[in-house]
């Protein structure tokens, strides 16, 4: 019965998690299309008290789960609450095997649904980020071949939006909406960047800005750019590639303990029941779990540290 309304309660919270996001998301859009249309407004320099607690909150709660409000997401935010809701359900079932505490069970579900929907959120960020990373050189080279042949930059972006591929035709397809709703081109590249936090696309805006307001050769510097970005992207598949070794062993290690443990239950299973059965090896197996879960995500977190740019 504890059980059973632990998991409404917890199936209550994502649910509750849920209309959060989608509430903050739209009062994001509502606040960035207000920003755009009515940019030297009074009211949008004096924003409410009341507003800014609000977004306030919804930012802390997006920041710790790793939601950044106006990303596409390859999942929808609903299916990544449902798969931590799946997690914490799976470990109230492994909970009712091993026969730990009820407080301890929910702690551990809180705590693995939490990782479970930062981790993809994140993941999809880091996804998103790569792809369009990879075709910001073919990006930057359309807009200096466009812009080479006497055209704006805004007829460049809209080109990127018709014929390169997603996610960065979505993206610019934003871009064209900002620029025609009256924001600058390298505003519009800016909003790119701050909703993707990805290094290459603050440079481009700032590229755009310095030449767009000052004058010189664009296509030059953008050609400079395009360069520079190519090597870059070169330069990260190398580190990738160099990386594979230690991403390969680091799966290998993870899936050991299982791939054993498959195998002594096949050829023993009483050497495998002391696990699942007895206290002291239920504790063993807690500590087993956890430390391989530990470990693989510390040798994530160094692969990724060490190959990113």
């Amino acid at each position: 019965m504890m059980q059973s309304l632990t998991l409404i309660v917890l199936v209550l919270l994502m649910c509750a998690s849920a209309m959060t996001l989608w509430l903050g998301t739209r009062q994001s859009c509502i606040d960035r299309n207000v920003a755009i249309a009515l940019p030297a407004s009074d009211s949008a320099g004096m924003p409410s008290i009341r507003r800014l607690e609000a977004g306030s909150r919804w930012m802390f709660l997006h920041r710790l789960v790793y939601y950044k409000a106006g990303t596409a997401y390859a999942w929808h935010p609903a299916y990544v609450l449902l798969a931590g809701v799946i997690a914490a359900a799976t470990i109230f079932y492994v909970n009712s095997l091993l026969n730990f505490s009820i407080l301890y069970a929910s702690f551990a579900a809180a705590i693995v649904a939490f990782m479970v929907v930062r981790g993809l959120f994140g993941w999809q960020q880091r996804r998103l980020a790569n792809q369009l990373f990879r075709q910001l050189p073919d990006t930057i080279q359309l807009v200096t071949s466009t812009v080479r042949s006497g055209l704006p930059v805004s007829e460049a972006f809209r080109i990127i939006a018709r014929e390169m591929p997603q996610p960065t035709s979505g993206q610019f397809a934003i871009v064209c909406s900002e620029v025609t709703m009256g924001s600058s081109p390298e505003e519009a590249v800016e909003a790119v960047y701050r909703r993707t936090q990805l290094t290459e696309y603050g440079i481009f805006a700032v590229t755009l800005a310095v030449q767009l307001k000052s004058g010189g050769s664009l296509t030059e510097t953008l050609q400079t750019l395009g360069d520079t970005v190519r090597q870059r992207v070169a330069l990260a598949a190398r580190a990738k590639a160099l990386a594979g070794e230690v991403i390969f062993s680091s799966r290998a290690l993870s899936l050991s303990p299982f791939i054993v443990g498959g195998l002594l239950y096949a050829i023993n299973p009483q050497t495998v029941d002391l696990l699942i059965y007895d206290p002291t090896g239920n504790m063993l197996l807690a500590y087993a779990g956890a430390s391989v879960l530990v470990g693989t995500l510390v040798i994530r977190w160094m692969v990724r540290r060490e190959t990113e740019l």
